[in-house]
């Protein structure tokens, strides 16, 4: 499993859901990137309003879950442990 943070600068809940994500990956030991936007980015300008945005993808899922603001950290755990538990078949 990929998970991707998409964030920005001077974004509090960027900040939280990057360490929300740093203990769900030693937990469940997937692939975590921390993407930051900056001034120029096309996804800064599409996504504005919404960060942090953050994807989803579990092998042969399809296309990758896209969760963005406002999603809350307990809905982000969730989200992370339900696309885990169908990586490992249950």
């Amino acid at each position: 499993m990929r998970v991707i943070l998409y964030s920005k600068t001077d974004c509090s809940q960027c900040d939280a859901f990057h360490f929300e994500l740093t203990d769900l990956q030693s937990e469940w030991g997937f692939v975590y990137e921390k993407r930051q936007l900056g001034p120029g980015d096309p996804l800064l300008v599409e996504w504005a309003g919404t960060f942090p945005v953050v994807e989803i993808a579990a092998a042969g899922s399809g296309q990758p879950l896209r969760l963005s603001s406002p999603t809350s950290q307990g809905q982000l755990r969730a989200e992370i442990r339900r696309a885990a538990r169908v990586m490992e078949g249950g």
